[in-house]
């Protein structure tokens, strides 16, 4: 923490010998680059997101708000949230102090809690929403208090989180509550986009790409526009668009998102895929005594330590009485550190293309997936093929990309064992092919 402090000190004195004194007047209002930061910054509606490309303005105008309700509503309490409390530091909580606040305007400050207080009494506070290894909750957020909060990166978070920070809606100084978000795209099936489309009086959704910012220099906007326009990253990052991944391996139906009609099992076992910085993932998969399948939880969880996830494959291990964890085999001192704690656990088969057939196998022979799985839902429009950049064309790779969730499953449903194995993989795929030509032609 105390990194994080000589940091903030830094940060101010060299805005205050830049002579960066910004206007600190009650009637401080931000300048707006776009209609979606105006509609953003003066809707009072319960929820609202601002999905955005790259330099859309939409941290800025989350955090132009955030202070401007503090200054508006003396003794105001505002939390500003990230799934990982670490990745606020050189992102939202930098663009609130560099851009937004003005130094003069902090009168009290705690670095190691994230708290920062002004004048009027109002406070500003930081949190991340890592979950409690027993209790699975956002620990630290705990019994607060909120009149307003913002949450950047929104689509990091599952649809559980968002309703815990909801609930954290209770200050009464405030004529109405208000939880906002700022996003990147992710895939079309993501529960963001599931949840804000088509918006509604109580939900309002708000749509900007790059070239909605026109402050941006000209040589960015021309690089930008120059990008390969049918490329997903375009159509993300540029467009802003809430598009799958070409070449996506695993196409689930619709109606296979669901509850399993059944909670007894034959057999139950889970995959590992083990993460830090990038997601740990844990599903948990099911198979009856017909054979029927479902993906019925998981754990998804990033800035965890092994002995934070123990707890939690435990607790799995208890409600659903897996009989085996199969892990990523490249980590065996976590597989070891596990062991020692009653985890039944054993290294993975890690032969990518057969389990990749094993699943797809799964996913033809009607196994569902349940809404819970939010992390695996998230993923699955993003997992594609990989391109040859030379020539274009798709490899029978996968993308190393969101693929967290991805690997613990195809190492369960590998676990539960698959008759189609690599050459039944291959012969799925020439049929494939087939019927899109007969399709086409």
């Amino acid at each position: 923490m105390a990194m994080a402090a000589q940091s903030f000190e830094t940060l101010l004195a060299q805005r205050i010998r830049a002579g960066h004194r910004a206007r600190i007047e009650a009637d401080r209002e931000p300048t707006f680059i776009n209609e979606q930061q105006r509609t953003f910054f003066d809707s009072k509606a319960p929820e609202v997101l601002y999905s955005g490309a790259f330099r859309a303005g939409k941290s800025r105008i989350g955090c132009e708000k955030a202070y401007s309700l503090a200054k508006r509503y003396p003794g105001i309490p505002i939390g500003i949230f990230r799934k990982v409390a670490a990745d606020l530091e050189a992102s939202t909580r930098f663009t609130l102090f560099h851009d937004v606040i003005p130094p003069e305007a902090i009168v009290r400050r705690n670095d190691t809690l994230r708290r920062y207080d002004l004048a009027n009494g109002s406070i500003i506070r930081f949190f991340g929403l890592e979950p409690n290894p027993i209790t699975g909750a956002p620990s630290k957020v705990g019994s607060v208090e909120l009149g307003w909060a913002f949450i950047d990166e929104a689509y990091e978070l599952s649809e559980a989180d968002w309703a815990f920070v909801k609930g954290r809606l209770s200050w009464p100084g405030i004529p109405y509550h208000q939880l906002a978000a700022a996003t990147n795209p992710a895939g079309p099936k993501h529960w963001l986009k599931r949840r804000f489309t088509p918006p509604t009086n109580d939900r309002v959704y708000l749509h900007a790409s790059t070239f909605d910012n026109p402050a941006l220099p000209a040589d960015y906007v021309d690089q930008a526009r120059s990008s390969d326009t049918d490329d997903v990253y375009h159509q993300r990052y540029y467009l802003g668009e809430w598009v799958a991944y070409e070449g996506q391996i695993y196409l689930l139906p619709d109606d296979q998102v669901r509850e399993p009609e059944q909670t007894t099992w034959k057999r139950v076992v889970a995959g590992v895929d083990w993460g830090f910085v990038h997601a740990f993932a844990c599903e948990v998969v099911a198979e009856s005594g017909t054979g029927r399948r479902a993906t019925i939880d998981e754990v998804y969880a990033r800035g965890q330590l092994i002995e934070d996830l123990v707890p939690q494959l435990l607790k799995l291990q208890e409600r659903y009485h897996i009989e085996t964890f199969y892990a990523d085999p490249s980590e065996p001192e976590y597989i070891a550190a596990c062991k020692t704690k009653g985890v039944q656990i054993v290294p993975a088969t890690n032969d990518v293309m057969p389990g990749i057939g094993a699943v797809k196998e799964a996913i033809a022979g009607g196994m569902t997936v349940s809404p819970r799985c939010t992390g695996l839902l998230d993923e699955l429009p993003s997992y594609a093929w990989s391109r040859d950049r030379s020539t274009g064309q798709t490899r029978e790779q996968p993308v190393k990309e969101a693929d967290d969730a991805m690997d613990a499953w195809r190492y369960a449903v590998m676990g539960l064992g698959s008759e189609m194995g690599i050459l039944g993989f291959y012969r799925a795929q020439i049929e494939a092919r087939r019927a899109t030509q007969a399709q086409a032609s």
